[in-house]
């Protein structure tokens, strides 16, 4: 028996990478969510302070660092703590302090729907950046189709971005509750 989720997959179609910095290079996406989280206005954010409990992590640092991870297909709380150590961004965006495990865990319960608006938003505008702006580079698997990629985006429907920053939510969900089952 296969539900309406299984029969059809959120990402069914979609065509960006797991790691957007593939397209946009690390600096621009994180301009981008920078952009996106001043656009939520995260600097009113207060309750989302109260509940992380560690006055290091800020709301708008914690939603730019999770929004980064997701952006970039690094989704559990322990890969983010590891990468810590080998990408520089995601260290920088720490402001090199120790991550509490429960904290980023904590942070993306309480903070999920403004996540997956920052996250949804950048996914879109990197859509736009890639396939919608006059300078875009044309994919190569359009070409080889013998189709043009402006018609091929054309016949193609805009992709669901909240649907895909949720599916990106939800695999960071499984990684941590995968790795509190071993």
């Amino acid at each position: 028996m296969t539900t309406s989720a299984q029969a059809k997959p959120v990402w069914d179609g979609f065509i960006l990478p797991d790691d957007l910095s593939v397209y946009i290079g690390k600096k621009t996406l994180v301009k981008l969510i920078l952009d996106a989280i001043e656009g939520l206005n995260a600097r009113t954010a207060a309750r989302e302070a109260g509940a992380t409990g560690n006055p290091d992590f800020q709301p708008a640092m914690m939603l730019t660092l999770l929004t980064y991870c997701y952006a970039t297909g690094v989704y559990g709380s322990t890969d983010i703590e590891l990468n810590m150590q080998h990408d520089r961004m995601i260290c920088y965006l720490c402001a090199k302090n120790y991550l509490n495990l429960p904290v980023l865990r904590e942070f993306r319960r309480y903070s999920r729907d403004r996540i997956k608006e920052c996250l949804a938003t950048v996914l879109r505008r990197v859509w736009e950046l890639r396939f919608c702006d006059e300078d875009a580079c044309p994919m190569a698997a359009a070409s080889e189709l013998g189709v043009s990629i402006g018609r091929w985006l054309d016949m193609r429907p805009t992709p669901d971005f909240t649907a895909e920053a949720e599916h990106r939510i939800l695999r960071a969900v499984r990684a941590d509750s995968m790795a509190m089952d071993c």
